[in-house]
């Protein structure tokens, strides 16, 4: 082969080869990026939606929740935050219970009846047919699934000041005030409920 024609033949295959690498690696780096893009998007939580009815009553000295209809929701998967300002104080207090929350006392025992102190997580499952009773592991808050129907209670002023964040009583409890429910999702991040509760 001569030197001439050698000569022609380097330029042409060179450039073609460069270009054709080119598109290679940008298909590449597309079909990756469009990988990740889509990835990111089809991962999202959803959040369930429920209605829910909170209902904070000063005689009794509870805060019932009532799941009304919607999705089940696992209180594993849930938090409430609860918002609460002493009218009197002017004191706020934030409270956030989930599954890792401590468990409260809501009876004390009474050694002469031979009854021991009752504690559960609140607001425990009030369904003494699924769960067997409020002081069972089962209807802690954070151990069961809340679906249609279901009652989720505070049982006193105990349980409620468990779940609001302070020592209350029947002086700070009072018709008329006003406190901030949250339940969120935390998969999602996302909430089912937010709403100010009135106790009456």
């Amino acid at each position: 082969m001569s030197t001439k024609m050698k000569d022609r033949m380097d330029p042409a295959v060179s450039p073609v080869v460069g270009v054709l690498l080119m598109l290679v690696v940008t298909i590449i780096i597309a079909a990756v990026v469009s990988g990740f893009a889509g990835g990111l998007v089809g991962n999202e939580k959803s959040a369930p939606s429920a209605a829910i009815d909170v209902k904070a009553d000063s005689s009794s000295g509870t805060i019932t929740f009532k799941h009304m209809s919607g999705d089940l929701l696992n209180t594993g998967d849930l938090e409430i935050n609860t918002y609460y300002t002493n009218e009197t104080t002017g004191t706020e207090y934030k409270m956030v219970t989930s599954k890792n929350s401590d468990s409260a006392l809501i009876y004390g025992g009474n050694p002469e009846w031979g009854t021991s102190d009752m504690y559960s997580r609140v607001p425990y499952l009030n369904d003494m047919a699924k769960t067997g009773g409020m002081d069972k592991y089962g209807a802690w808050y954070g151990n069961f699934t809340f679906s249609n129907g279901d009652i989720m209670s505070t049982a006193n002023l105990n349980g409620t000041a468990a779940l609001l964040g302070f020592p209350i009583d029947s002086n700070n409890f009072k018709s008329g005030e006003i406190f901030e429910v949250q339940i969120k999702h935390v998969p999602s991040g996302k909430l089912v409920y937010d709403k100010e509760v009135a106790i009456v």
